[in-house]
């Protein structure tokens, strides 16, 4: 699905498929608190919305939300579980709590967020992406797959704010 991947299911379709960052902004994300080190690609959006099912192993940058590093509110996201039927890089993303560090590492600088809240969204929900005047970071994923729709039932997302730049 578009939205993610069922854990147990066969995903065997997205094998192979892979998009390269740009040279020009080449990032990359890195969560301590949860020992992750993803590369950060651009996720177009399109009238449909964001088709993520690609990312594989990386985070993508949902177009439309403030360019990573910029003030605005950046939208990042990242499987649950993936395609090889394993969990995903942000498997353990609920585990994030008050004041946990995010690196974004780009242009030969560290953009240190520290996490201000985690919460269960509904999958309509557009609240992940209010605008925002600081340089904020939300990091979001499905969470709690319903085995009955083969839908997730949440999304989860975490917000930082930018504290330092390295």
């Amino acid at each position: 699905p578009g939205t993610g991947f069922a854990p147990g299911g066969d995903q065997s379709i997205a094998e192979g498929l892979t998009r390269e960052p740009s040279a020009a902004w080449s990032m990359a994300l890195e969560i301590p608190a949860l020992d992750e080190y993803l590369d950060i690609v651009g996720v177009p959006q399109s009238p449909e919305g964001w088709d993520v099912s690609w990312l594989g192993d990386q985070a993508g940058y949902l177009y439309g939300s403030a360019f990573p590093t910029m003030a605005g509110n950046t939208v990042v996201s990242a499987h649950v579980w993936g395609a090889n039927n394993l969990p995903g890089p942000f498997h353990d993303r609920s585990q994030l709590s008050y004041s946990d560090q995010i690196y974004i590492h780009a242009n030969g600088s560290t953009y240190v967020y520290s996490v201000t809240s985690t919460q269960l969204l509904e999958p309509t929900s557009l609240s992940a992406f209010q605008h925002s005047e600081l340089d904020r970071l939300t990091l979001i994923t499905c969470e709690g797959f319903d085995e009955a729709s083969g839908e997730y039932r949440y999304r989860r997302a975490v917000s930082a704010v930018l504290v330092e730049i390295r």
